[in-house]
């Protein structure tokens, strides 16, 4: 168990990471990435329905870039550094215009 403003080591972090993935950030980091997705479908209707959504659920697209962004530092198959700039450069694309 890691306290408050302990220093923390890239193994503990990757573990608590790891564990955040396994309680459910994995599936929110989709469903924040599939929203954004749409939303940049430039369809008027879809991004004000979400947003309307978000708004009703008490969040905020500013959550949701948060997420996208910590789903978006952490992408990497671990094998190819190319695959890993290229989707983070796509991804910050796509939360520009969310």
């Amino acid at each position: 168990m890691v306290r408050r403003g302990e220093i923390i080591d890239d193994d503990q972090e990757d573990e608590f990471y790891l564990r955040r993935l396994d309680a459910g950030l994995f599936v929110l980091q989709l469903i924040c990435y599939i929203m954004a997705e749409i939303c940049s479908s430039n369809i008027a209707q879809i991004r004000q329905r979400v947003l309307q959504i978000l708004n009703m659920r008490g969040s905020s697209v500013k959550i949701v870039r948060h997420i996208i962004k910590e789903y978006a530092e952490n992408i990497s198959d671990g094998k190819n550094p190319e695959y890993q700039e290229s989707e983070q450069k796509r991804i910050a694309e796509l939360l520009e215009n969310f």
